[in-house]
C-alpha cells in the first residue's frame, strides 16, 4: 500500500482532492425526500425481499430499486420533487402498482403505506432463461458481439472471433491488433485492465477458447472513467458469468484438428446464496501449429544489388491454463467486499527449419541452414481487493486495490551451417539469445458517484499506479570452446514508471429528447529508463487533461443521433522500450527502443440509428504516432525491426450495421467499413502514404427442424497500410452446423473453418527511390475442423436475483 500511496506526489495529490472533492462537494446539499412504505401478502404478513421500484409514469422507467426487509418495509431516499409510482413483485405473486403521486419540494417525509401482494392460485409451469440475442449489437458507445450467438464460433478461440469481427485486424505476424485501421488498443477483461505486453494478450487470446466468453466490446471512445491509455479504443472481453441463486455454470469441451490437434476445455461456475457470491472459470487449451514465414530484402550498395531471402518453416506446441477465482460478501445493507485472484500460464515449445540465402547482383553467395530452438514461458498474475460502500442509495463509494505481476522468460538457440554458393560447406555457428523480464504493478483506485437529481448524476475519482520491470538479454556466440557474449546486443534495463490520475464526469438528461455526458481526466506520468552502464537512462515526466463529450439525440422512437469527442494517449509499450533481440535469420531480427515518445489522439464520432441498423463516421488525428519500423544497413543488408514515432496519422472511416430477417428461418447481419488513411513518416527523407479501402463482414444464421441450425461467417479485408508496410486483402469463410439438446441445456457443434485456406498474409515495403524494399509472406491457419459440447447445468429457473452492484460488478465482474 505504501508504494501506491508514494505514487501520488504532493502536486498531483493536490489536484486529485481538489477535482475529486471539490466537484463532489458542489452538489451535496439538495431539499430531498423519504418514501417509506410496506410490502405484505393477503394474509397480512411481510414479504422478505420483495423487487420494489420506483418509476417515473410518463414511461416507466426506473428511477431506484431495492429489495424489502425481513419487516417487509422499504424506502427510497433523497427523492426529488416530481411524479412517481411504486411497483412490487415477488415470485409467485401477482405485480402491484401504486397510482402516481407527487412529491412536493422541501417534504420530507411520504407514507405510502401498505403495498397488499395477491398469490397466483394456478400452478406455474417451470420457466427457464433462454434470452436470445443477436450476433452483433450496436450501442451507443460501443459495439458488442454476442459470442454464443455465432455458431461458427464454438470451437474456436477469443483471437480467431476478433479477427471475424467488423473493424478488427489481427497482424498475427507482429502480434498487434488494430480498430477501424488505428493500432494502440487497450485489452480489458470484464472491464479491468489487462496490463501485459499486446503481444503476450494475443498469445493469450489466441488459447482462450471462445466458450468461456459472453461478449466482446468494441469501445472506439472510452469515457472519462476509463484510462487515458489507447490509440484505437478499447477491446472489452466479458466472461461467463450468472446471477441466479443457487449452483450454476456451464463446460465446454472442444476436439479439432488444423495440422495438428487443437484442443481445448473450459469450466465456469457461480454460487450464490444469502449475502455470499463465490464464483470461478477456469480454461484450458494445447494447441499443435504449423506456420510459415518468407521474409525478403533488399538494398543496392556501391552499384551492387545485396539480396537477403529466408523461409522459416515453425513448428509449435502452446498450451495455456487461465483460471479466475473471487467471492463477494455483503458485510451490510450498503457495504459489500470482494477479492478475485486470476493466473494466466503460457507454455510454447517451437522448433524451426529455415533456410537463408544472401544473393549479390541476383546471383547465390551464401547459404544458411538454420536450427532453431525456442521455449517462451510467460506467468501473469492478479490480485484484488475491492469494497463498496453505499453512503446514502443516491451515493456510492467504491475501493480497489490490485497487485499485478507478469514474467516472460524466453530463450532460443540457433544452429546455423553456412554454405557457399556451389552447396560447400564452409562452417557452423551456434548462437544463443535469452530474454528475462518480470514485470510488478501496485495499482489503487477510488471511485465515487452520486444522483444529484432525477436528470443529472456525476462520477470522479482518483488513480495511481506504480509499475516496473528488469529487462535481462543475453546474446551469445560460441567461439573456440567458450561462449561470448555480443556486448552490442545485450544488456540490463530497468524502468519505473508512476501513472496519477483523477477525472470527473456528468451525466445529464437536458430533456425528453436530448442527453449528454461530459468528462475531464488528468494524467501525470514520470518514468526512468535505467541501463546498467547508466550511458542510456531517460527521465520523463509530463502530464495531460483528457477531456471527453457524448451527446444523444432520439428523434423518436427508435431513431436517435449521437456525437462523441475524446481526447487519449498512447504510451509505448514495455516491450517496445525494453531492448530485446528475436533472430528470424542471421540478417533479419527485431529489437526495442528505448527512445520512444508518447503518442496524443483526438477522435470524434457521429452515428444514426434507425431501429437495428446504423451508419457511424468517424475521425481521428495522431501525432508522434508509433508502428513497427524497418532499418536497413546499406552495407550489409542488415534489417533491424523495432518500434518506432512518426510525425502524424490521419483517419477516417464510415461503417454501416445492417441486420437483415429475411425469413423466420433466415437472418444475417452485415458490417461494411470504408476507411480512409493518411500516415506522414521519415525514413531516410520525409514521406506520405495514403490508402483507402473497406472491410466487410457478413453473418448468417438458418434455423432448420428438430433444434438443428447452419451459421455461416466471411469477412474480406482490402488493401491496408501500417506504418510503411502495405498489407494485402486478406479473407475467411466459416461454417458450422448446430444441434440443441437435452431441453436446450447442452448443443454440440461442428465446426469448419478457413474454408478456401485463405488466411495467408501479404506485406511489403517497395520504396526504392530511398533504397528500401522488404516483401513479407505468411501462412498462420489452414483448413480446420473441431467438434465442441457444451452443457448448462445448475438451476437456471427465473427466480429473484440479487439487484446490487459491487466493486467488482462496476467493472463487470473483476473477473480478471
Amino acid at each position: 500500500m505504501k508504494k501506491i500511496i508514494s505514487v501520488i506526489t504532493p502536486l498531483n495529490a493536490g489536484i486529485c482532492m481538489i477535482v475529486a472533492v471539490a466537484l463532489c462537494a458542489a452538489f451535496s446539499a439538495n431539499a430531498q425526500t423519504t418514501i417509506y412504505g410496506k410490502v405484505i401478502n393477503a394474509g397480512g404478513q411481510p414479504l422478505t425481499n420483495a423487487s420494489v421500484l420506483l418509476l417515473d409514469p410518463k414511461d416507466s422507467s426506473l428511477v431506484k430499486g431495492q429489495l424489502s426487509n425481513d419487516a417487509g418495509a422499504f424506502r427510497f431516499e433523497n427523492i426529488t420533487e416530481g411524479k412517481y409510482l411504486v411497483s412490487a413483485t415477488y415470485t409467485g405473486f401477482k405485480n402491484e402498482y401504486t397510482e402516481p403521486f407527487n412529491v412536493e419540494a422541501k417534504q420530507e417525509r411520504m407514507e405510502l403505506g401498505i403495498i397488499k401482494l395477491e398469490k397466483i392460485e394456478e400452478q406455474l409451469q417451470e420457466v427457464t432463461v433462454a434470452a436470445k440475442k443477436p450476433l452483433y449489437e450496436q450501442k451507443i458507445d460501443r459495439l458488442v458481439i454476442n459470442v454464443a450467438a455465432g455458431i461458427t464460433f464454438a470451437g474456436s478461440n477469443a483471437l480467431d472471433v476478433l479477427e471475424r469481427s467488423p473493424g478488427i485486424t489481427v497482424k498475427r505476424m507482429s502480434n498487434s491488433l488494430s480498430i477501424n485501421g488505428k493500432d494502440g488498443v487497450m485489452v480489458m477483461i470484464n472491464g479491468k485492465r489487462v496490463y501485459m505486453e499486446i503481444s503476450a494478450v494475443i498469445q493469450m487470446l489466441s488459447s482462450m477458447p471462445s466458450g468461456d466468453i459472453e461478449r466482446f466490446e468494441i469501445i472506439t471512445t472510452p469515457p472519462a472513467n476509463f484510462d487515458a491509455e489507447g490509440n484505437a479504443g478499447v477491446i472489452n472481453i466479458v466472461l461467463k458469468s450468472n446471477n441466479q441463486f443457487g449452483t450454476n455454470g456451464s463446460y465446454t469441451i472442444t476436439a479439432g484438428y488444423n495440422k495438428g490437434e487443437q484442443n481445448s476445455a473450459s469450466l465456469n461456475i457461480n454460487h450464490r446464496k444469502g449475502k455470499t457470491n463465490l464464483f470461478a472459470n477456469y480454461s484450458f487449451s494445447r494447441n499443435r501449429l504449423q506456420q510459415v514465414w518468407d521474409n525478403y530484402h533488399a538494398v543496392t550498395n556501391a552499384g551492387k544489388l545485396l539480396e537477403n531471402y529466408s523461409q522459416d518453416n515453425r513448428h509449435a506446441i502452446e498450451s495455456q491454463n487461465f483460471v479466475q477465482a473471487g467471492i463477494d460478501y455483503e458485510i451490510s445493507k450498503k457495504t459489500i467486499i470482494g477479492a478475485l485472484v486470476s493466473a494466466n500460464f503460457r507454455h510454447w515449445t517451437m522448433e524451426a527449419l529455415n533456410d537463408a540465402f544472401v544473393s549479390i547482383n541476383h546471383q547465390l553467395d551464401t547459404a544458411v541452414k538454420i536450427v532453431n530452438n525456442e521455449l517462451h514461458n510467460t506467468q501473469y498474475y492478479d490480485v484484488n481487493l475491492n469494497l463498496q460502500h453505499n453512503i446514502k442509495p443516491d451515493k456510492k463509494l467504491t475501493l480497489n486495490i490490485d497487485y499485478l505481476q507478469y514474467h516472460d522468460n524466453n530463450p532460443n538457440s540457433y544452429a546455423n551451417a553456412y554454405y557457399n554458393r556451389n552447396g560447400g560447406f564452409l562452417y557452423n555457428e551456434n548462437v544463443q539469445s535469452s530474454k528475462n523480464t518480470p514485470l510488478t504493478f501496485w495499482i489503487g483506485a477510488i471511485d465515487y458517484t452520486k444522483i444529484i437529481s432525477k436528470k443529472v448524476d456525476m462520477e470522479a475519482g482518483v488513480k495511481a499506479t506504480q509499475s516496473g520491470f528488469r529487462n535481462e538479454v543475453a546474446v551469445n556466440t560460441f567461439f573456440t570452446n567458450a561462449w561470448v557474449k555480443d556486448t552490442s546486443l545485450s544488456g540490463n534495463h530497468t524502468l519505473d514508471e508512476n501513472i496519477s490520475a483523477a477525472y470527473t464526469s456528468f451525466n445529464a438528461k437536458l430533456s425528453e429528447k436530448i442527453s449528454i455526458k461530459l468528462g475531464l481526466r488528468y494524467e501525470y506520468t514520470h518514468s526512468i529508463l535505467a541501463s546498467e552502464t547508466g550511458k542510456d537512462d531517460i527521465t520523463r515526466n509530463y502530464g495531460n487533461l483528457f477531456p471527453s463529450f457524448f451527446m444523444m439525440y432520439n428523434i423518436k422512437e427508435a431513431s436517435s443521433i449521437n456525437l462523441s469527442y475524446s481526447k487519449r494517449i498512447w504510451r509505448p509499450s514495455f516491450m517496445d522500450l525494453a531492448p530485446y533481440v528475436i533472430f528470424l535469420d542471421p540478417k533479419t531480427f527485431s529489437t526495442g527502443n528505448p527512445a520512444l515518445q508518447p503518442a496524443i489522439i483526438d477522435a470524434v464520432n457521429a452515428a444514426y440509428t434507425l431501429k437495428n441498423k446504423m451508419i457511424t463516421l468517424s475521425y481521428s488525428y495522431t501525432t508522434n504516432p508509433i508502428s513497427q519500423q524497418p532499418f536497413i544497413d546499406e552495407a550489409t543488408n542488415r534489417m533491424i525491426s523495432a518500434a518506432q514515432n512518426s510525425k502524424s496519422n490521419q483517419n477516417a472511416s464510415i461503417i454501416l450495421s445492417l441486420p437483415f430477417t429475411i425469413y423466420k428461418w433466415w437472418n444475417m447481419q452485415n458490417n461494411l467499413t470504408l476507411y480512409w488513411a493518411q500516415s506522414n513518416f521519415f525514413y531516410k527523407e520525409a514521406m506520405q502514404i495514403k490508402n483507402k479501402g473497406f472491410y466487410f463482414n457478413t453473418s448468417q444464421n438458418f434455423l432448420l427442424p428438430k433444434a438443428f441450425s447452419i451459421g455461416l461467417t466471411g469477412y474480406y479485408s482490402s488493401k491496408s497500410i501500417w506504418g510503411l508496410y502495405i498489407f494485402q486483402p486478406m479473407g475467411s469463410v466459416d461454417i458450422g452446423v448446430q444441434k440443441k439438446m437435452s431441453k436446450k441445456k447442452s448443443t454440440l457443434t461442428f465446426n469448419i473453418s478457413n474454408i478456401l485456406n485463405s488466411q495467408k498474409g501479404k506485406y511489403s515495403a517497395i520504396i526504392p527511390e530511398q533504397n528500401l524494399v522488404i516483401k513479407n509472406y505468411y501462412i498462420w491457419g489452414y483448413t480446420g475442423f473441431s467438434l465442441t459440447f457444451t452443457h448448462n447445468f445448475g438451476n437456471d429457473k427465473v427466480k429473484a436475483k440479487r439487484d446490487r452492484t459491487t466493486g467488482s460488478e462496476d467493472e463487470k465482474g473483476r473477473a480478471y
